[in-house]
């Protein structure tokens, strides 16, 4: 025989150096010697023979038995090596496999001891180094680098001499304040969820129903009231609202000996900010207090008669009228400006009163009621109706108040007129009589004092029978009772007037602050309906109230004087005491509302709160282990296991049942999870919901796949052979575990391309469990097997150790261990080391007219899932008609799939984040339905920005912001001042008082000094002193009267631009903090006093805030595209020199959609390509990769196309799912086409071939991750039941169809060829000879000439002669004319798989059949074995001859007969 590559000469060596070198390492391993294997084996080998050992495959190759893709097989053959060896050694090593990996898993679950639930939203959701991340965090970073610079800067002037710098000019640290320095609130910042602001919602107790009315209103009212009481009892003091919440600091006195005391007394009288629709009505002052109600005594009542009579509360406070007198007797320096400028006026007590007949309702209100007339008539009217109708009014008794009792004013009093004659004063009160001025200031509280402003007369003798003061609230109460009966007494005049509520809310509400506190309707009503401007009604309230932070709790009350809060150890208090204190508020205030009875009427709630700590606590309780449903999920997983595995034998599991092993292979996944768990937390990937709802199950679904692969090729383990059975599990089963793990864990890796944190930590910690799965499974679960393999070699039953099987039981077991102990093929002459190719040898089939499989089919039963399949599926999908019916069902649902994607939506509300049914989720989605309005700062960051400067760039950047239309405008201005247009304000203000000291001569305009006698206003010096500041320089010689503070066109004097920074907040401070600028350096500080001093220039500002109010923001496509519209100006303004962004609740959460399709293509493209890679290196077969490829992402097309049809949202979570989807589809393909690359047959045979292999695995697995995550359906967060369980399930659904379904039929139709095929063309391909056997001699030659056939690549001649020839010793005979090749059909040649000695046969010229019972033929000095020519017939269980494709030979004749 003479063999040579096409386009050589026959005489050319045809050996490839490197397949020799590849052949030498790869081919003829002793694990694969067919000696050692039984027949079943051989026969699974004839129809998968790459499957089950790519070594005789390229034995078989190199044999000249048959062609195919050597690359791709010796990969297979190496990584079959490679996973034989670990079988092996596990198998060898079982107990100390098992302790070993239990023990290392064991070291990785000690890191749960540092678990840390992370519940913060907005870390959970904004990427960490992004755009976004280094917007919210560039206040603090800035902060702490200032603080270094300090710190450095410090530690250099102490290395140097001190008589070489001045100490008193050493830096000092940015958070060290200077003794003289005032306290400075910090003010709260939003975190995305609002931060400091604490919210209330009201809706009312039927949906739709219209809230502006007296009754909801007056709802709000009570609840406001309500919460300004709530308190908690921490660190030996009660802490109230008042004590905790954010307000403007006082403004500031010039310094005097009252100014202390009169400070204090305003920081208590100044309130907390509230943003409420109340604040439209005079009841909006009842929440502000102060609580208690500040009393000054009746000697501070009695020489400023605008104070009220009594207990002094914004309820009946009107500040301008008291700052006017208060005026005329101290020096109030800028307060009036301050009161003018801030619109302060008469506070509350010009507003209409929700309800008149409020007996507290004030008498300068609009609608205010005389019940003292009113009572008249009624007595009237009363005395006239008979005895037994009369109405009955209780009398009530005023209490005396003792004016010698302590009050607030008395420190006061004690300073204005001395200690000694306010004691001598009290002593001759004790000793005289009651006097009729006494009487006048003895009010007991401020109904008292309504009643006097509603009539009461002076004089002892009027007040002793004054019946207003006795009935006129019985009164009330009475008409508030019985309104259809007003005008039986009372004309329609005199009748209580209520508001138009509607009319005056329209456009918003005022705080007691007019000109600057103006809350947009936006923020404070929802769900309105109008009539020509005008609010008709509406369905939803909302009030906001800011807290401070726990630093501004603690330097609030460090330095406090000791009766504030006298049981405090102030020695003790911290920043962090402080923070425990605000949150424990916080906590007391949410839990109080969720359980207001108003929420407990009719199961619906009505009062829905929000602090900054709902949210966290919310998703820190339910990221919690539900250890009851994982305990339920693993359960029902423990029962499917075993179901599947389980065999019974008489009274209890069979020998072969692998009950015990499903168990123990889902304990041992559940051990991987948690011990995968362990070592995340070591890595410090931090837990969240997602890690304690979803990944238990998700990983528990995915993890037991591939068990049920290993223990469906076991339980035919033992027909197989006799030693080393996990080797050949492994080799077997190992690659299609390998490469679908691998997918899996790259298409989580994948996911962490979306730059969500809490979506990275929950594909991180999925791509580790799934690793520590397939290490269980690959590792310590086989050594499982082998320890139940010794069981099975025993004959002991499944879970019943010492329970030994039945005689059948035994008598099977022992007739497969003889038939495999027997199984030898005997061979005469050794096989030459690796020469390929060879003259085809003999062929070795199973016995005339039996199938491999006959006797497993008579068993099967037309229910079970296997004779489901090959009775009816099989037969039905090789169908021409099926198979077009389910390339159009596929190719609708590819449509379908493209259809929905188009109509997907973005979004995922928060609500849906959060748990259904708890009191955060009902207040999200009522802030969702109702109100649409969102609170952002447009932030400038400096220190590089030129203020002074880019005054007219920073102002037309505002206005650019304001024309969106999402920015609340009034008179197409922005709603909200801001600090620039602030400080213009006060700048002016101050200069008029200047202009107005010029004109009167009080000011020397030359050398700018103030005239000797002349006084100026606290306006006009300061306006002065800012003048002749500017820099560090401090002159006024030519600038008084010439320079101004802002030109014609608002433009502030650069020159002192930052001097009049600093004294703007310092002296206006309560106008910086409504401005909510939120400097950063803060300016040094600096008060008006006699010296001639420089007002010091504020560093250049490294960040300041612009306020914006946002509307009409309603679901995400409007919010991205608002985010879309305010970045584009901000990116245009930082190209041009002024560095800014946005900032607020919008931008933290929706920011993600940007750019979250392309990080989701980018996603899926990557682990596409994952996917196409790995398959395509680990079976080097590019087409059955692509077909992979193109499965899978089919699969994903159509799961986004169903969460669109289902209404499932496009967000970064069901994103998550989809860029998985595309590694867990590889689940469903991958295994079919490595089986239909390692059949064959035609390809419609192939496919039938891997659909009876694969099909049940595939079942079982998709299967066990259904119910893996079944137990998510019963998950408290919807978000966890929409975009996991269903979209988890519905990918199963879709995979099952495509992989089971699609894929079979596109394989059928254009699938890859096989990675072997016979030479002879057929479908059957024998195992090669056993290794020892000799089938050739290294010496034997054959002059074989005559006979030449291509086989893969390369030529084989043989000489051919006709006739039959006999052997030297006539015990054989052999035919030696292959003219009936074509027609095996017919001449079916065949010998007993069980006879001890093969048999020579051959086919005589006339086509009988010679047959002699000889082993070999002789060719000159060598000889070969001599088997048969196999049928051509399909080795497919559910083929017969009748289906088969006609397939011609490859083998051409060129002479009558062959000479061997």
């Amino acid at each position: 025989m003479k063999v040579h590559t096409e386009g050589s000469s026959p005489s050319r060596p045809q050996s490839n150096a490197i397949f020799r070198v590849l052949d030498k390492l790869l081919v003829g391993k002793k694990s694969s010697d067919s000696a050692q294997y039984s027949e079943k084996w051989r026969q699974d080998f004839s129809i998968r023979p790459t499957w089950c050992d790519a070594d005789m495959a390229l034995q078989q190759i190199n044999r000249g038995m048959a062609t195919g893709n050597r690359v791709a097989l010796y990969a297979r053959s190496f990584l079959q090596s490679l996973l034989f060896h670990l079988g092996s050694f596990v198998q060898r090593w079982a107990w100390t496999v098992i302790v070993i990996g239990i023990g290392t898993y064991l070291t990785c679950t000690f890191g749960l001891q540092h678990v840390h639930i992370e519940t913060d939203i907005v870390k959970l959701w904004v990427s960490q180094g992004g755009r976004l991340d280094e917007e919210l965090h560039f206040l603090s970073r800035i902060q702490q680098e200032a603080n270094k610079v300090v710190v450095r800067t410090k530690r250099l002037a102490e290395n140097i001499s001190i008589g070489a710098l001045d100490p008193s000019k050493a830096i000092r640290p940015v958070n060290q304040a200077p003794p003289s320095a005032p306290h400075t609130l910090e003010l709260p910042k939003e975190n995305g969820l609002g931060g400091g602001f604490q919210v209330v919602i009201q809706t009312p107790e039927v949906k739709g129903m219209n809230v502006l009315t007296k009754d909801a209103l007056l709802k709000h009212v009570e609840i406001m009231n309500e919460i300004s009481k709530f308190s908690v009892e921490m660190y030996g003091e009660n802490w109230t609202l008042a004590d905790i919440c954010f307000k403007p600091p006082a403004p500031n006195f010039p310094q005097g000996p009252l100014t202390t005391l009169v400070s204090t007394l305003l920081d208590r009288i100044i309130p907390c900010i509230w943003i409420t629709p109340i604040d439209c009505f005079w009841e909006g002052s009842k929440p502000l207090g102060p609580s208690p109600p500040l009393n000054l005594g009746p000697d501070i009542q009695g020489f400023i008669n605008s104070l009220p009579k009594g207990n002094v509360t914004w309820k009946n406070l009107n500040p301008t009228s008291v700052l006017g007198e208060v005026g005329v007797l101290f020096d109030l320096g800028t307060i009036g400006n301050f009161f003018e400028r801030a619109g302060i006026g008469a506070a509350y007590l010009d507003r209409w009163c929700i309800d008149p007949l409020d007996e507290e309702c004030p008498s300068t209100a609009p609608n205010a009621f005389d019940r003292c007339s009113a009572l008249k008539k009624f007595l009237a009217w009363n005395s006239a109706r008979p005895m037994d109708e009369q109405v009955h009014l209780e009398a009530e008794v005023q209490p005396v108040v003792d004016s010698n009792a302590p009050n607030d004013g008395s420190e006061v009093v004690s300073q204005l007129f001395g200690r000694k004659k306010r004691e001598t004063g009290r002593i001759g009160a004790n000793s005289t009589k009651t006097t009729d001025a006494d009487d006048y200031y003895a009010y007991d509280d401020d109904a008292d004092y309504a009643a006097f402003l509603n009539g009461t007369k002076h004089g002892k003798e009027e007040r002793n029978d004054n019946i207003c003061d006795l009935y006129g609230r019985s009164l009330l109460r009475w008409m508030n009772a019985n309104e259809g009966r007003w005008g039986e007494f009372l004309t329609q005049k005199e009748m209580p007037l209520y508001p138009d509520y509607g009319e005056i809310m329209t456009g918003g509400c005022k705080g007691f602050a007019k000109k600057t506190m103006k809350w947009p309707e936006d923020l404070i009503i929802g769900g309105v309906k109008r009539r020509n401007h005008k609010l008709l009604s509406a369905e939803a309230f909302q009030s906001v109230f800011l807290v401070s932070s726990g630093h501004d709790i603690y330097l609030r009350f460090k330095d406090a004087k000791p009766g504030i809060k006298p049981n405090l150890d102030v020695r003790a208090w911290d920043p962090y005491m402080a923070h425990e204190v605000v949150t424990a508020w916080q906590r007391n205030f949410t839990r109080k509302l969720y359980d207001h009875p108003w929420n407990k009427k009719k199961e619906v709630r009505q009062v829905h709160p929000l602090a900054s700590t709902s949210i966290a606590d919310m998703l820190e309780e339910f990221s919690q282990f539900k250890f009851f449903i994982i305990f339920v999920g693993y359960l029902l997983m423990f029962i499917y296991a075993g179901w599947s595995q389980l065999k019974w034998d008489g009274y209890w599991f069979a020998v072969d049942s692998c009950v015990g092993l499903g168990i123990l292979g889902v304990l041992l996944v559940t051990y991987a999870s948690i011990s995968g768990l362990g070592l995340s937390t070591w890595f410090g990937i931090e837990f969240n919901a997602a890690t304690t709802q979803i990944v238990p199950f998700l990983t528990l679904g995915l993890g037991v796949d591939d068990m049920f692969l290993l223990l469906h090729n076991y339980n035919d383990l033992l027909h197989t052979v006799k030693e080393k059975e996990i080797g050949i599990l492994m080799k077997e089963t190992g690659m299609s575990i390998v490469i679908t793990s691998t997918n899996n864990i790259i298409a989580f890796m994948a996911g962490t391309l979306l730059p969500i944190p809490a979506l990275r930590s929950f594909c991180s910690q999925s791509a580790i469990l799934l690793t520590f799965n397939l290490f269980a499974i690959m590792v310590i679960y086989p050594a499982f097997i082998a320890v139940d393999l010794r069981r099975r070699r025993a004959g002991r039953r499944d879970m019943g150790c010492c329970c030994m099987g039945s005689a059948s039981e035994k008598k099977k077991l022992g007739a497969e261990t003889m038939e495999i102990n027997s199984r030898r093929v005997v061979a005469d002459v050794s096989l030459p080391p690796h020469v390929y190719p060879q003259p085809p040898p003999p062929l070795m089939h199973p016995p005339m007219g039996k199938h491999p499989n006959n006797e497993k089919r008579e068993d099967l039963q037309w229910y079970t899932l296997r004779g489901f399949l090959r009775y009816y599926y099989i037969p039905l999908l090789r169908l021409s008609s099926t198979k077009a019916t389910i390339l159009v069902a596929c190719s609708s649902m590819f449509l379908f799939g493209c259809v929905g994607l188009y109509q997907s939506t973005l979004g995922l509300e928060l609500s849906d984040v959060l748990p259904e049914g708890t009191a955060p989720s009902a207040f999200l989605r009522a802030r969702e339905e109702y109100f649409s309005f969102y609170p952002m700062f447009a932030v400038l960051k400096g220190p590089n920005i030129d203020y002074p400067n880019e005054q007219e760039v920073i102002e037309q950047y505002r206005l650019d912001i304001a024309k969106s239309d999402f920015v609340i405008k009034v008179d197409g201005r922005p709603s909200e001042e801001y600090w620039l247009s602030l400080m213009r304000t006060w700048l002016r203000s101050l200069e008029v008082h200047l202009d107005a000291a010029i004109r009167d001569g009080k000011i020397d305009i030359k050398s700018g000094e103030i005239k000797l006698g002349q006084k100026l206003t606290d306006e006009a010096k300061i306006a002065r002193r800012l003048l002749c500041s500017y820099g560090n320089i401090y002159n006024c010689t030519g600038r008084i009267g010439k320079v101004r503070l802002v030109d014609g066109n608002g433009r502030i004097n650069p020159d002192g631009f930052y001097n009049y920074i600093t004294g703007w907040y310092n002296v206006d401070n309560m106008m910086y903090y409504v401005s909510q600028a939120s400097f950063f350096p803060n300016p040094p500080p600096w008060a008006l006093t006699k010296e001639e001093t420089l007002v010091p220039p504020a560093a250049p500002l490294a960040y300041s805030q612009i306020p914006f109010y946002l509307t009409n923001l309603v679901d995400t496509p409007i919010i991205v595209k608002m985010i879309k519209e305010i970045r584009a100006i901000c990116e245009r303004y930082t190209e041009i020199g002024l560095p800014n962004f946005p900032i607020g609740i919008a931008f933290t959460f929706w920011e993600q959609y940007l750019h979250l399709s392309w990080h989701l293509f980018l996603a899926i493209c990557t682990i596409a390509a994952s996917v196409f890679l790995v398959i395509s290196i680990l079976i080097f077969n590019p087409w059955a990769a692509f077909m992979v490829m193109v499965i899978v992402v089919s699969m994903t097309i159509e799961l986004a196309g169903f969460m669109g049809i289902a209404g499932v949202k496009l967000n970064p979570v069901s994103a998550v799912t989809l860029i998985t989807a595309v590694g867990i589809g590889v689940e469903f393909t991958a295994h079919v086409v490595l089986a239909f690359l390692t059949s064959l047959g035609t390809k419609d045979e192939r496919m039938a071939a891997c659909m009876d292999h694969m099909f049940v695995p595939v079942i079982h697995g998709g299967l066990s991750t259904l119910l893996g995550i079944v137990m998510l359906a019963f998950s408290e967060f919807e978000f966890v039941v929409k975009y996991f369980f269903i979209v988890m399930s519905a990918l199963i659904i879709i995979g099952l169809i495509n992989g089971l379904a699609l894929l079979p039929v596109l394989l059928s139709l254009i699938g890859p060829p096989c990675e072997i095929r016979p030479i002879n063309g057929m479908n059957y391909l024998p195992v090669p000879p056993p290794l020892n056997s000799g089938s050739y001699s290294s010496g034997g030659k054959c002059n074989d000439e005559g006979f030449r056939n291509r086989v893969g690549g390369a030529f084989v001649e043989m000489q051919v002669s006709g006739g039959t020839k006999k052997g030297a010793n006539e015990d054989y005979s052999f035919h030696d004319s292959l003219s009936t090749i074509n027609e095996e059909n017919e001449n079916i040649i065949t010998r007993s798989s069980s006879s001890p000695v093969p048999l020579s046969v051959g086919i005589a010229p006339n086509g009988s059949t010679l047959t002699t019972h000889s082993s070999s033929l002789q060719c000159g000095a060598g000889s070969m074995t001599v088997g048969v020519i196999t049928p051509q017939r399909s080795t497919s269980p559910l083929l017969t001859s009748d289906s088969q494709e006609d397939i011609s030979t490859n083998v051409k004749f060129t002479s009558p007969g062959i000479r061997m």
